[in-house]
């Protein structure tokens, strides 16, 4: 009699299944390092009892017992999922591939179509973590299909996996609520992997779009843990801010604060320092993904200007604005702190500037310099970017030349402070963009001298020079660190470190003949190095046609110089007769 298994369900198989939901939902979170999976496997030896007892059962009513079926099919999308937990992949596979097959025919039934979505999934997950994200989006595509198939064409949401684990308690109104509730959130994780896997694909567009939705359907079911929508939300805003759709980005920071501050521990809740630790780095990384987006905003609008300057054009229409779908929460107050319209002079640039140097030292209260350095110094750079963008609206060259000036007095001393041998990578970042701030704040001197007119100070040619040669040896250094604890540098440089260290070399060349010279003999010696430095381009690219191909511009330049320069040193003897 099919009452049979259903009395031993009620007398003794309910509760082992609860047994074994607790221990791999619960205990296994509190398993031994040594011994990780041990609640996992105490979990699957129960179910795996469970499915021996109902087994005659099964054999003498398969044909009869439609919902024995579906029972033994959810006690077989257990074990595989416990198998994938424990990470026995391919026996997990088996067991998911068993419940498809057992009940694909009925997946428009409300009785196995839950089932038949979870095994998708479960699927989906399983070639996701084997690095076949092209095998996984297939079968997340097919739960995405089977979830509009069943709202189309069947009446009432299906019976859900875990009613089958349990006695049948709830009234038919609650039940059906509950029914729909589990089958949107079972689509709900669907698209939340669907949006992994499109990551993976670089699939970028339609990843958002699933990142959104699961986002968004979260909300409306009341159903998330704030920590991670609030980092979700972050993410996704960085997605915009690629695609420079500021408004849409700004609405994903201000909901991921809004969210964020819905996590509250009470006096008497025991929490874990883990627990608190990663809150402090939710809140961290929240702080820079805005101060990523507002310097991204100042990038826009500085490539703006310039554009419209270089086309002698008036500014394109700000056409960012387009309408797209919010999530239903109120953020305004959050959104006014700070712009999503290209700012368009110095007084709306500083505005940005203060915000994003807000969050900035925010971010920086939980990624210290002993402990988290790399993080550390990644948002000492995104500073220094802050005053380099702040500085293209400045229209006084003087105060042009402080904020670079800060630049590098903060990336010289995070600089100094690193070992080469373990921050190599690092090191050399830094010392070339302070290459490049001494070579620009001397550029600013030369503009003021010019506007100055006249025979320049012996201080302003003292500046000029002292800014050339610190540039220079920033250059040097960064070359250097190529030597590998050689004498000499090697014949050929990694592919993609070959035109940072060519470029190196070309600016160390024209930084040679914007020094000021004090008498002939130095301008001479200057002249000689600048050749030396386009000599080396030369060479290089001769010996390396790749080389030549991703220098094309400045070989040009330096083959053309290398021909000049030698009638210039002439005639600058026959003028001092030397």
């Amino acid at each position: 009699m099919a009452s049979e298994w259903k009395r031993f369900l009620e007398e003794e198989g309910y509760e082992k299944f609860k047994e074994a939901m607790r221990l791999s939902d619960e205990d296994s979170k509190d398993d031994p390092e040594d011994d990780p999976f041990r609640s996992k496997y105490r979990s699957r030896e129960i179910l795996l009892e469970v499915k021996e007892k109902l087994k005659p059962h099964l054999e003498k009513f398969r044909e009869q017992d439609q919902e024995l079926v579906f029972l033994d099919c959810v006690i077989d999308l257990r074990l595989g999922v416990n198998y994938i937990d424990t990470e026995e992949l391919h026996s997990g596979e088996e067991y998911l591939i068993k419940v498809i097959e057992c009940t694909e025919k009925y997946k428009l039934d409300k009785n196995a179509a839950d089932i038949y979505l979870h095994a998708l999934n479960n699927l989906g997950i399983l070639w996701f973590g084997r690095r076949n994200p092209e095998k996984a989006l297939s079968y997340l595509l097919k739960a995405e299909e089977l979830y509009f198939q069943y709202k189309k064409e069947v009446d009432g949401p299906p019976k859900f996996v875990a009613e089958y684990l349990k006695s049948a308690e709830d009234e038919k109104e609650k039940l059906e609520h509950l029914r729909n509730a589990n089958f949107e959130n079972s689509y709900t994780h669907t698209l939340y992997y669907m949006a992994q896997v499109y990551a993976k694909l670089d699939e970028s567009e339609k990843s958002a779009l699933c990142c959104h939705k699961t986002l968004q359907r979260q909300l409306d079911a009341h159903k998330y843990t704030p920590l991670d929508w609030a980092i979700n939300a972050a993410t996704l805003s960085q997605y915009f801010v690629t695609k420079d759709e500021y408004p849409q980005a700004r609405h994903c920071l201000a909901c991921a604060e809004v969210i964020f501050e819905e996590i509250q521990f009470s006096e008497n809740e025991n929490v874990s320092e883990d627990e608190k630790e990663k809150v402090q780095q939710g809140k961290a990384d929240i702080q820079r993904c805005w101060a990523k987006y507002g310097l991204a905003l100042l990038e826009f609008s500085k490539d703006r200007l310039l554009k419209a300057t270089e086309e002698d054009t008036p500014l394109d229409p700000d056409e960012s604005e387009k309408e797209f779908e919010k999530f239903n929460l109120e953020v305004t107050s959050r959104e006014e702190q700070i712009t999503c319209k290209p700012v368009r002079d110095f007084e709306e640039a500083r505005n940005v500037f203060l915000r994003v140097q807000t969050w900035i030292s925010g971010a920086k209260e939980f990624y210290v310099f002993d402990g988290r350095c790399t993080d550390y110094i990644e948002l000492v750079q995104d500073h220094s970017k802050a005053f380099k963008f702040l500085a293209f609206f400045e229209l006084n060259l003087d105060r042009q030349c402080k904020m670079h000036k800060r630049r590098a007095d903060m990336l010289l001393e995070v600089c100094n402070e690193l070992n080469p041998q373990h921050y190599l990578l690092i090191v050399r970042q830094l010392i070339y963009e302070l290459a490049e701030i001494y070579s620009g704040i001397m550029d600013i001197k030369y503009m003021i001298l010019k506007e100055e007119g006249g025979q320049p100070s012996i201080h302003a040619i003292k500046k000029i020079n002292s800014l050339a040669l610190q540039s220079i040896q920033k250059y040097q250094a960064y070359i250097d660190s190529f030597k590998d604890n050689k004498p000499d540098l090697p014949d050929e440089y990694p592919e993609l470190d070959t035109r940072p260290i060519l470029v190196a070399w070309f600016c160390m060349g024209r930084l040679y003949s914007k020094i000021l010279p004090l008498n002939v003999r130095e301008r001479l010696d200057n002249i000689k190095k600048t050749e030396a430095c386009y000599q080396y381009i030369i060479d290089y690219c001769k010996r390396h046609h790749k080389a030549a191909e991703c220098m094309r511009a400045e070989l040009e330049v330096c083959e053309e110089m290398v021909a000049l320069l030698p009638l210039k040193m002439e005639k600058i003897r026959q003028e001092a007769e030397i």
